[in-house]
């Protein structure tokens, strides 16, 4: 305990049942009572605790929470990064909830986020609008993806076949089928109003 208190390093490992977990907690019980305190350093110092696996850490941290006063459990200074966080009173010191949470908190960033999320809608739409465009000029051909696409690419396009392998021209016909019926609808949609 002395060690992990006093050295800017420590490594606690040991077998099953040695009270590796207890002595991590006791020391992190003081530490952060300690205001992260270390030696005579007068500013707090971050604590990195890394464990094996996502249920080492849950376990570790349930334990330290239960032993914090509830002021200091519930003190943003507690950060779990690691795998998906299987323990429901973990889940609000997880990285990705700190961050959902300062994004809901951030107004601004809201307002960002929605400005973005609009800009790339109206990117998407006008690149589908391109693309639709370009195919209504000239579908590709099995030659055009000989040319541009790798052997890889091909084998993939090919591949998906509940029986095997499609021949290259039917895959092609396959892939642009939702194509051509998107074409058709918006054409269809386009013809009653360019009438009007």
């Amino acid at each position: 305990l002395r060690a992990c208190l006093t050295r800017e390093v420590s490594l606690v490992r040991g077998g099953p049942g040695t009270g590796k977990s207890v002595l991590v907690r006791l020391a992190l019980r003081a530490l952060l009572a300690n205001g992260g305190r270390q030696r005579k350093r007068a500013e707090p110092r971050p604590v990195l605790v890394v464990c094996a696996t996502d249920v080492a850490l849950d376990a570790l941290l349930e334990g330290l929470l239960a032993a914090l006063p509830s002021e200091a459990a519930s003190a943003p200074s507690l950060v779990r990064v690691g795998g998906p966080c299987r323990k429901e009173s973990l889940r609000p010191y997880s990285l990705r909830q700190r961050v959902l949470s300062e994004r809901e908190r951030d107004e601004g960033h809201a307002r960002a986020w929605k400005a973005l999320s609009k800009q790339q809608r109206e990117l998407r739409e006008r690149a589908d609008g391109l693309v639709a465009r370009l195919l209504r000029e000239a579908e590709p051909t099995a030659d055009d993806l000989d040319e541009a696409c790798s052997t890889a690419q091909i084998m993939s396009l090919c591949s998906d076949a509940p029986g095997g392998w499609h021949d290259i021209e039917e895959a092609l016909s396959l892939w642009l089928e939702p194509v051509r019926k998107a074409r058709a609808a918006r054409e269809a949609a386009a013809a009653p109003a360019a009438a009007a």
